[in-house]
């Protein structure tokens, strides 16, 4: 394991090289996305698309759009669907030509990646772990002051962190921002976790916190969405941008062509409609995340984090194995897990696991027991 990067989570294909496995054979921790996979009527809606294969896909994604409207209550002009939120990600840089950027870190690789591959010189607002990782907005409108970006980035919830930021913050953010002629980049693709549709959110706690309504009257605001994690398609890649018309009617003039397959937009169209998925998917994570924090938390040697995401955040206290050699021997069990430690401000001593399913996350405990006892 020492010799796989540690980029991004999910790579099965170079684990399972490595342990001789199958990927089947992996039990991947280290990508946070839904188990129970595509919904029943996206499995319907992509086997049917097939017949279409051998045209180009709707170049627009004018269904797509208009799905996406419908389930973020938003205008279809505010929306621009993307293969995946990365490739939104690589494509703001692109068009806005940021100079300076600011992020809030730990935080998501690809925004640093991204801005530097397009010249763009990146200053880092480390979050500090005596505030539990959250953002001190007092900090970040300093360092907007101080460093007068072009660009700044947040991610709620945080990815690796879990930590869920009130939509108040973010709003008076965005102003602060405007203010100073910056553009604050919010990326929620974790946000489904956090929110229900109409009567679904009384089964959250988290409920609200979204600003994608918001970034249609702010001209700098950007707010990223991804289908990946909860709705369980990582591998047909479906995401959003939400902002201004104005704003998007520039960016859809930069993306590539047919950029979300005919595949990946019935996936999405079907999933987006899906109530008894969603609600069944947030009845899960309450469940499933309880059980790991219950049974991880109990272990002497660890400590796990409050998330409002569909993974956590775990440190290993002084006198444990460090992350690196955690992972490492977890593989072995043919487990894999995100290591942090190569993430600002966290370290060797921090790492992230999914949430799954009771099978999955049963094995995990007793994985992690026989190190931690």
């Amino acid at each position: 394991m020492g010799g796989m990067k540690d980029t991004h989570g999910g790579n099965i294909w170079e684990a399972a090289q490595k342990a001789g496995l199958s990927p089947e054979g992996i039990i991947d921790f280290s990508a946070s996305i839904n188990p129970a996979g595509l919904c029943p009527g996206a499995r319907t809606a992509v086997r049917k698309a097939l017949r279409l294969i051998a045209s180009y896909p709707e170049p627009a994604a004018a269904a797509l759009k208009k799905a996406l409207s419908a389930y973020h209550g938003i205008c279809a002009e505010e929306i621009l669907p993307g293969n995946g939120s990365t490739e939104l990600i690589r494509l703001i840089p692109q068009v806005l030509k940021p100079k300076k950027a600011l992020i809030a870190e730990p935080a998501f690789s690809e925004y640093r990646r991204s801005l530097e591959y397009n010249g763009c010189k990146v200053d880092s607002l480390v979050l500090r772990g005596r505030d539990g990782f959250s953002l001190d907005v007092d900090r970040f409108k300093k360092a907007v002051q101080k460093g007068r970006p072009d660009i700044a980035y947040l991610c709620n919830p945080s990815n690796p962190t879990g930590v869920l930021m009130e939509k108040e913050a973010i709003v008076d953010l965005a102003g602060f921002c405007e203010k100073a002629g910056t553009v604050l980049v919010v990326d929620e693709a974790f946000m489904d976790f956090c929110e229900g549709l109409g009567p679904l959110r009384g089964l959250s706690p988290f409920k609200g916190q979204s600003v994608k309504k918001e970034a249609a009257r702010f001209k700098n605001l950007l707010v990223l969405r991804s289908m990946t994690k909860f709705f369980g398609m990582a591998g047909l890649r479906s995401g959003c941008l939400i902002a201004h018309r104005g704003v998007i009617k520039r960016f859809s003039g930069n993306i590539p062509p047919w950029s979300v397959n005919t595949l990946a937009q019935a996936a999405s169209v079907a999933s987006l409609g899906d109530g008894a998925y969603i609600r069944n998917t947030l009845r899960w994570l309450e469940r499933e995340k309880g059980f790991l924090t219950g049974k991880l938390g109990a272990m002497k040697g660890l400590l796990v984090f409050p998330s409002a995401a569909n993974f956590l955040m775990l440190r290993i206290n002084a006198g444990g194995p460090g992350a690196p050699e955690l992972k490492a021997r977890l593989f072995k069990k043919g487990i894999l897990i995100r290591d942090l430690a190569g993430f600002k401000g966290l370290g060797p001593a921090y790492c992230r696991i999914a949430v799954k399913e009771r099978r999955e996350n049963a094995l995990l405990v007793n994985a992690f027991g026989d190190i931690f006892s």
